[in-house]
């Protein structure tokens, strides 16, 4: 066959203005939204991982990591579904005002949480709470689409039927798919879809895991449900290779205490020094004082905050996307990192 016949690919998307093309209301309270490149463009990415987003709002500019919903196999566009939460500003701002036809700049695809090569075999089994359905339905969606035999436990815990994000389709799944199976934890038991009321448990995860050591474990939540799991799979010494998560919770830092001792944060390159308090983050303190610095998801997960500690001592609380190269050479993520000393820091631009 003549190669040349064949139509090239489209280059692959290296972030920029994408176009909302389609919003779909899941709940009363969530949306996806699907965004796609006016120009031509290919997205490449693994299921299970992130999109930065930046959006502006009263003048101030804003990122936000959100994962991926849509398959892989889309390369044409991506979907991400966002839930509405207290003080969730960039979150809540697309759901009152994002709509089809309208404009947001979106980085390139990124994220340590997906489904490896090795998983795709099976079994797996993917625990979500709330939004945290999010990656695990890119997982499940493309493994199924592909035809993957793999078998799929889908364990899903809601406040109520009306609560569960792409619930139609889950049910859809369970009864055309012989290798996918739901279970619903609903902490209001009303409706028509079968489920588990209440929370999920150590010994209903007992129940519903009698092979635990054989599968695979993807989870994603609020930090109560994952730490509750977590513990339940370290408790059983379960293979500590075979779980993964995915957190955009920030990780736990200490809370300033009153009297607590004040350093002097020296930004280089810019000139300006800032008070930082023993227990504020890096990222508070960067962001006060107005320097360019982008912060996704927050929560020590993207390394999208990276910066290079000069001087001084820092605790960090997370080092994800950090190499031990990362750490020898002193970079730190400023959302999770807290000065214990005067420290001088170097944005990375």
């Amino acid at each position: 066959m003549n190669m040349l016949s064949h139509p090239m690919l489209p280059p692959l998307w290296q972030g920029g203005a994408a176009r909302c093309i389609a919003r779909h209301d899941e709940t009363h309270d969530s949306a996806s939204f699907t965004l796609a490149s006016d120009m031509p463009a290919r997205f490449d990415y693994k299921p299970g991982q992130f999109v930065t987003l930046a959006v502006e709002i009263d003048g101030q500019r804003h990122h936000r990591a959100y994962s991926i919903s849509s398959s892989p196999l889309n390369t044409g566009s991506i979907t991400i579904t966002v839930k509405r939460v207290a003080g969730g500003l960039v979150s809540n701002f697309l759901l009152d005002n994002l709509h089809a036809g309208q404009y947001l700049e979106a980085g390139v695809t990124a994220g340590e949480f997906y489904l490896s090569e090795e998983a795709c075999a099976g079994p797996l089994v993917m625990l979500s709470a709330g939004s945290g359905v999010t990656p695990v339905m890119a997982m499940a969606r493309w493994l199924l689409a592909l035809d993957a035999e793999a078998s799929i436990h889908f364990i899903l815990s809601a406040r109520s039927e009306q609560d569960i994000i792409f619930r139609d389709e889950l049910l859809a799944m369970q009864v055309r798919y012989p290798n996918f199976r739901l279970d619903l934890f609903l902490d209001n038991a009303e409706g028509q879809a079968d489920r588990h009321a209440g929370f999920l448990t150590p010994e209903r995860l007992d129940g519903l895991l009698t092979d635990a050591a054989s599968c695979h474990f993807y989870l994603c939540g609020n930090p109560p449900y994952m730490a509750m799991i977590e513990s339940w799979y370290r408790e059983r010494a379960l293979p500590a290779d075979r779980f993964h998560k995915e957190n955009f919770t920030p990780e736990a830092l200490p809370a300033a205490e009153v009297g607590a001792q004040v350093f002097e944060l020296a930004i280089a390159g810019f000139g300006k020094t800032a008070a930082i308090v023993d227990g504020q983050t890096l990222l508070e303190v960067l962001e006060a004082s107005g320097v360019p610095l982008i912060a996704a998801c927050r929560a020590g997960v993207c390394g999208s905050c990276k910066c290079k500690v000069i001087s001084g001592q820092v605790e960090r609380a997370s080092t994800a996307t950090l190499t031990e190269d990362d750490l020898s050479a002193g970079l730190a993520l400023a959302c999770s990192t807290r000065a214990r000393s005067c420290v001088t820091v170097e944005l990375l631009l």
